[in-house]
């Protein structure tokens, strides 16, 4: 089967399938998000998906077929620990990379682990390692068998390879959309020099639309259902941004120490 058919399945798969355990995990395991109690979209997209687990799963299943001999022939089940050891790096070197690159370049943090011990700019965790190392070990044990029967009924019935094309159809539509609505977040992250979490943006503008609902009459509507997403980023900005730290470039550093110098 066609190589690239194989990694567009495996991505549209497992970006359904993890904002799928995303919109679990928050409403009942999250030790923060449980406690709001609600279903909350967990990703930036409009849709059901979440491309970092439909990168994940190609990671996982090219990673599936490594075998380390020298360990293997003598302490099988040492293989398979360190294997998933393997996959849990990569999965948490992929987390890092893709947060990193949303705060430096769009001045976004789509997720935040700063209240959990042992944090790295709030983007990686030991915690969510652990978690990336469980979901290795079941991958490899549970889900690599039953990948590879599927990825051999798609062989043979490359006819459903129309609802994969249907998928990133409506998915790059939503990339469309969703990139304007970065360009106006990141817009007001360069005016106040912060960098916004987006969930806790997107929930406090939902707190203020229920808000608005419960206040709204038959005839007297309230103030709150008119406020403006830039309005609640004017209002309550210290509560979804943190403040931005930017670097001089070096040569304008040298420059100024140059003119001290010379004063």
């Amino acid at each position: 089967m066609n190589k690239l058919l194989i990694l567009l399945f495996l991505f549209s798969s497992g970006s359904v399938t993890g904002w799928v355990i995303e919109l679990f995990f928050r409403r009942y395991l999250d030790p923060v998000e449980r406690k709001k109690k609600k279903w909350v979209n967990p990703g930036f997209f409009v849709g059901p998906y979440l491309p970092i687990y439909g990168s994940g799963l190609i990671v996982l299943y090219l990673l599936g077929h490594i075998s380390i001999p020298a360990i293997g022939a003598v302490h099988p089940l040492l293989e398979k620990l360190v294997i998933f050891v393997i996959m849990a790096a990569c999965m948490t070197l992929l987390e890092f990379i893709t947060g990193m690159i949303f705060i430096n370049h769009f001045h976004l943090q789509l997720w935040d682990y700063s209240p959990y011990w042992g944090n790295i700019k709030g983007v990686i965790c030991p915690l969510f390692s652990c978690i990336w190392y469980a979901l290795a070990a079941f991958y490899y044990l549970v889900l690599h068998p039953q990948v590879l029967d599927a990825l051999e009924w798609l062989s043979q019935n490359l006819a459903f390879s129309f609802f994969i094309g249907f998928f990133y159809g409506i998915f790059f539509l939503d990339i469309v959309y969703s990139l304007q609505l970065m360009v106006k977040i990141k817009a007001l992250a360069d005016e106040y020099q912060v960098v916004v979490k987006y969930n806790e943006y997107k929930n406090k503008l939902i707190d203020l639309r229920e808000e608005a609902k419960e206040r709204s009459y038959f005839f007297f509507s309230s103030r709150l259902s008119s406020i403006s997403p830039r309005e609640v980023f004017d209002r309550y900005r210290e509560n979804f941004s943190v403040k931005r730290i930017v670097v001089a470039p070096i040569i304008k550093v040298a420059d100024k120490v140059k003119g001290k110098d010379n004063s």
